[in-house]
């Protein structure tokens, strides 16, 4: 094996949570009211079974084989050519996946913070602890997932809790007023723009310690990480309306700048920014873990470290690269890339659980019958 570190079922649930969240915190309000208007957080709702049906898929594609990763899994099923073609398309995934988490990063620092930062001073601040955790290892990994994720929760807590007096219900008004085209829509581009992503978890699957409550805790962390994300999506439109909160980009950061509690707990925008930050860190490492784990393995590689720096340098320049500015991003890249989710992690894998049926399927039914 690749790898022979491991990280422990809890230290993967969180991992799960934090990619599931990730960058989503920021965009998903705006992403998903661009479709379901003020009947948004009803399809975001209604995202959540189809979101739980997608991870229920990978894990039964992990289940084939649970000592091989994605990459390993598609070769094994499909071939040496047929497999290696595949395997690529889904490195080059996780390299502009990584590429479009981090430059996110820049984009949100330059135009809400640092405003006479340049963006690559940013990106490379950024990649840095991201080349130190991944030539530490994925044990040292896992403990600062460990560690970082209670801060995420705790900033959202008091995100919520904050804006609850200013909440107002009747922006959630009319109900079910949105076409049903619309609104299935909707209910496609939230189910895929955070729970599609999370086809990444199955190239560190393989590392984690078996146990009996994997599943259960994969389920349960994607879960927690979809109802956390509908309810800021159910915020947003009961403080801003359907308008603002499909045009405001980062919407969650400015919420965080509406809390006012007494002219004393107010101004907490830099805790929603280190929240995020670490969501998109934890997101961004374990893209860049998938690429060079995948590119180690494609080629027989001892050691996927010696493809840290150089596959470092290359999401540098695919981040610089991948869009000019953030309206470029937002409009133009977003809605191919919740298409390219749905292509990733739902219709491949179900081929590939189609193909290990039928290849597969007899032996075991025969193996079974024998005993």
């Amino acid at each position: 094996m690749l790898i022979q570190e491991k990280i422990t079922i809890r230290q993967f649930a969180l991992l799960t949570f934090l990619v599931m969240v990730g960058d989503m915190i920021l965009i998903y309000p705006s992403l998903v009211t661009a479709f379901g208007k003020q009947d948004a957080w009803l399809c975001s709702l209604l995202s959540q079974p189809l979101g739980m049906f997608i991870m229920w898929v990978l894990y039964k594609l992990h289940q084939t084989h649970p000592n091989l990763s994605l990459i390993e899994i598609s070769q094994k099923l499909l071939g040496r050519w047929a497999g290696s073609a595949l395997s690529f398309a889904y490195l080059f995934y996780f390299a502009i996946g990584a590429a479009i988490c981090i430059r996110e990063v820049g984009d949100f620092m330059t135009t809400q913070i640092y405003l006479q930062t340049p963006i690559r001073v940013i990106l490379i601040m950024f990649i840095c602890p991201l080349i130190w955790g991944l030539f530490n290892g994925l044990s040292t990994m896992g403990k600062t997932i460990e560690l970082l994720t209670p801060i995420v929760v705790v900033f959202m807590i008091l995100l919520f809790l904050g804006l609850l007096p200013q909440a107002e219900i009747s922006k959630l008004q009319p109900f079910l007023n949105t076409p049903w085209f619309s609104l299935v829509e909707g209910v496609i581009r939230a189910a895929f723009t955070s729970f599609g992503e999370l086809i990444v978890l199955s190239m560190v699957l393989p590392y984690v310690v078996s146990g009996a409550h994997i599943k259960r805790d994969l389920l349960l962390a994607t879960f927690i990480g979809g109802l956390l994300l509908s309810v800021l999506l159910m915020m947003s439109l009961m403080i801003f309306g359907p308008f603002l909160t499909q045009h405001e980009i980062y919407i969650s950061y400015t919420l965080s700048q509406k809390i006012n509690v007494g002219n004393f707990f107010e101004r907490i925008e830099a805790l929603m920014a280190i929240a995020w930050l670490i969501a998109t860190y934890a997101k961004s490492q374990l893209y860049i873990f998938a690429f060079v784990a995948g590119m180690a393995q494609m080629f027989g590689l001892k050691t996927y470290k010696l493809l840290v720096l150089p596959s470092a340098m290359l999401i540098f320049g695919l981040a610089i690269l991948i869009a000019p500015n953030v309206l470029f991003y937002t409009n133009t890249i977003m809605p191919a890339w919740v298409d390219w989710d749905i292509t990733s992690s739902f219709i491949i894998p179900l081929i590939l659980l189609l193909v290990h049926h039928i290849r597969y399927g007899k032996n075991q039914s025969s193996t079974k019958s024998s005993t």
